[in-house]
């Protein structure tokens, strides 16, 4: 089990949420099959891109029910997606960031708070 924290700005005052991952995994390839980096119900994980491509796949089918949470390099909260079966298919994203953290849903988190990770 590893920890990372959320920071959050929510009316001028920034707060720290702990959140509990199974695992951080470093991946040198454009190409991800996140299938890969989990096992039944885990809580989440993080994901630290270091290949020198612009744009990363994520094959997310199968990766259910979590919410994943895109930080640039410098741990900087940039974006956010679901990935939740929904029905029948593939499904996959691309993306430009480094950090993708999935934390496993539901949770309790204000989204539009969130400024940083720390690792």
């Amino acid at each position: 089990m590893k920890t990372v924290f959320i920071n959050l700005k929510d009316d001028g005052n920034i707060s720290s949420k702990e959140i509990l991952i199974n695992g951080i995994h470093k991946i040198d390839s454009s190409f991800v099959d996140a299938t890969n980096y989990f096992k039944e119900d885990e809580l989440g994980v993080l994901l630290q891109l270091e290949h020198k491509q612009l744009n990363t796949l994520l094959n997310l089918t199968d990766v259910s029910p979590y919410i994943l949470l895109f930080f640039n390099e410098e741990l900087k909260f940039k974006s956010a997606s679901y990935s939740i079966k929904s029905g029948a298919g593939n499904f996959t994203l691309q993306t430009q960031y480094e950090n993708i953290l999935f934390i496993r849903m539901p949770y309790n988190l204000k989204w539009n708070k969130i400024i940083s990770l720390n690792i």
